[in-house]
């Protein structure tokens, strides 16, 4: 029975490492990402246009969620001093 444990416990410690090699490697594929899409952003003066209507898609449903935040926000906006 000793036997079945540590070789459970070898499985179990290979498979730990191999999810934090691929945590590692998706953490820094985002950063490229962010870093190449922040780069050109720069260059360029403009946003993706794959990103707006995401962000858009986002804001419309929080919209649908909280629709009393967002009518305060708009009644705060459109008052007149």
């Amino acid at each position: 029975m000793i036997n079945g444990d540590s070789s459970v416990r070898g499985i179990f410690s290979v498979l730990v490492n191999l999810f934090k090699y691929l945590e590692t490697v998706s953490v820094l594929l985002m950063i490229s990402v962010a870093a190449i899409a922040l780069n050109h952003t720069i260059r360029t003066g403009e946003v993706s246009s794959d990103i707006v209507p995401l962000i858009t898609l986002y804001e419309h449903d929080d919209k649908r969620i909280y629709p009393e935040i967002y009518q305060h926000e708009e009644d705060v906006l459109n008052e007149t001093p």
